[in-house]
């Protein structure tokens, strides 16, 4: 920077206070008229005024070495600068000047290509970003995630305000692509919810439905027909819709109820109901232990004499659990069953028709053995060995054939 003494050899003020700045051509230039006071403060005056321009100009080339800086800013500092030349309104060395803005235009000019080449840089990053956020939305058209996708649409937005323009129309076909892909989702979405919420007022009437009939034989006594009643309820409301959750834990507590109340009155019931069971179980054993006593059966009339209290005593008793049923009637049934086949086969016996047909046999047999002896005593005298045993074997089956009859005939005659 020059200093005022040696600016002074670039101007003067005459004695009237008119002002000059000598030019590069060796020419001088009026720059001012200073009528306030001393000529020399006139000068010293304008000697700032240079010192100003100089400064703006060297602080504009500091920036730009330092990589800061606006180039068109510079453009229009050194636009201003070479107007001031031409009519100069300050006194100083005119070169010096020239050759900063010779130098910030060599500067302004590499800064402007180096932010034009990062500008299209960002650009293209810019489109490139952009491709990639609408592929995105492309591929989240078809989500399920309503809420997580909603949101990442809005980011998306977002994120394209800040970037850097592109190309017009390439942008603009770019945000038709995203704003269809975002407006099929919407569509989709707003399909769901309303399907939603038609699907969400049926199943609020049919669990209320269920809620008004459990709330009906919450209080029924018919145990297994009630609980039966109340999982199939239950079935119907895991089949229906979810509801809005509020909805949802209001009516399932008013159902849960309901179930509890029932539930909770057929276990107190029941507990006393096997307590019963328990008393009948060890009644019935005690009668079923009798009623076998009543065997070997060796006079019918006496059995069934003495069976007969026992089953009246056993009808009285009532009920046994359903796991100890078969098992206990079996007993006395067994007893039962041998009482009848014992009368079946008194029965049996005392027939006449039976008894004769016994004779009958018993006579057919007879005749028949004796003539197969006298077929085998034929057959000894005509010295056919063979024949004679063979029918030897045929009589020993006849006698013990006729034996078996002779032993069922004396049943019937007894």
């Amino acid at each position: 920077m020059t200093t005022s003494t040696s600016s002074t050899d670039f101007g003067r003020v005459e004695n009237d206070g008119t002002v000059l700045v000598k030019m590069p051509d060796g020419s001088e230039k009026q720059v001012g008229q200073w009528a306030a006071g001393d000529p020399n403060d006139g000068l010293a005056f304008y000697i700032r005024k240079y010192h100003e321009i100089e400064n703006e100009l060297s602080l504009a080339l500091q920036r730009l070495k330092e990589g800061k800086g606006n180039a068109d800013a510079v453009f229009k500092l050194i636009e201003r600068v070479k107007t001031s030349l031409e009519t100069p309104n300050f006194v100083g060395d005119i070169s010096i000047l020239s050759t900063k803005i010779e130098e910030l235009q060599v500067l302004a000019a590499v800064k402007k290509a180096e932010f034009s080449a990062a500008k299209a840089i960002a650009k293209e990053k810019a489109m490139e970003k952009r491709k990639q956020l609408v592929e995105e939305a492309e591929k989240l058209v078809n989500s399920k995630q309503w809420k997580v996708t909603t949101q990442r649409f809005k980011e998306i937005v977002e994120e394209w305000k800040k970037l850097p323009h592109g190309a017009k129309s390439e942008e603009q076909a770019l945000w038709k692509r995203f704003s269809a892909a975002r407006s099929a989702f919407d569509k989709t979405r707003r399909q769901y919810f309303s399907t939603l919420e038609s699907g969400r007022k049926e199943a609020s009437k049919i669990k209320s439905e269920i809620v008004t009939q459990a709330k009906a034989i919450a209080d029924s006594k018919e145990w297994n027909d009630t609980a039966n009643k109340f999982r199939n309820l239950m079935a119907k409301w895991k089949s229906a819709p979810i509801l809005e959750r509020k909805e949802e834990q209001k009516l399932w507590k008013e159902f849960k109820l309901a179930q509890d109340v029932f539930f909770a009155a057929r276990t107190a019931a029941l507990s006393v109901l096997d307590e019963e069971h328990s008393k009948n179980l060890e009644a019935k054993k005690v009668l079923a232990e009798k009623a076998e006593k009543i065997l070997p059966i060796t006079d019918i009339k006496s059995a069934r004499q003495a069976l007969k209290p026992i089953q009246e005593e056993w009808n009285k008793i009532g009920h046994v659990s359903r796991k100890d049923k078969d098992k206990i009637e079996a007993r006395l049934k067994a007893v039962e069953e041998a009482i009848r086949n014992a009368e079946k086969n008194e029965l049996n016996r005392t027939d006449p028709a039976k008894s004769a047909r016994a004779q009958s046999t018993m006579e057919l047999i007879e005749a028949k053995l004796i003539k197969t002896e006298k077929e085998r005593e034929s057959a000894l005298s005509s010295g056919d060995t063979k024949k004679a045993e063979k029918l030897a074997l045929t009589i020993e089956s006849q006698k013990m054939l006729l034996e078996a009859t002779k032993t069922a005939l004396a049943d019937f005659t007894r």
